[in-house]
Parts: C-alpha cells; structure tokens; sequence
C-alpha cells in the first residue's frame, strides 16, 4: 500500500461470520488464494478459546491433503503463538 487506507473486503461480512457464529456449522466455499485458511483457523482457534470444543474433539475437512496439511500447520502454528 502506498500511504492509503485499506478498504474493507467485500466479504467482510460472510468472514466475520465464518469467525463469529461458532453454534453452527458451516461450510465454506471460495476460489483459492481468497483467505479460507485463514479464516478456517480464526474460527477454530476462537472455538478452541471459548471452550467450545477441544483440539481432539475438532473437524475440518478440505478437498486435497495439501490444503489439509497447510491448515493444520497454521493451526498448530497460532496455537504456539498464544501459549507463549
């Protein structure tokens, strides 16, 4: 960025929701490279955090074992960063 304001994503709404709206379950859809992983490990960690569920007791599916392994990488990853 050069010095302007970021404006929010256009799906700012749907993310907040996919974070925020820990009592259902959801499945998420977007084209790769648009943030799902990213969001994915928001939610965990935040269901993780208000003792809504236990690391063992968590499911995420993806479609290849690549995606699979990149979010629980992540995961793993947030999780050591808030135990420090």
């Amino acid at each position: 960025m050069t010095g302007q304001a970021m404006r929010p994503l256009a799906d700012e709404a749907a993310r907040r929701r996919i974070r925020e709206a820990l009592d259902e379950s959801q499945l998420v859809e977007a084209a790769a490279g648009t943030g799902k992983t990213t969001v994915l490990v928001e939610r965990l960690v935040a269901i993780l955090e208000q003792g809504l569920g236990r690391v063992d007791g968590l499911a995420a599916v993806t479609f290849t074992r690549k995606a699979a392994g990149e979010l629980k990488l992540r995961l793993r990853e947030e999780l050591d960063k808030r135990l420090v």
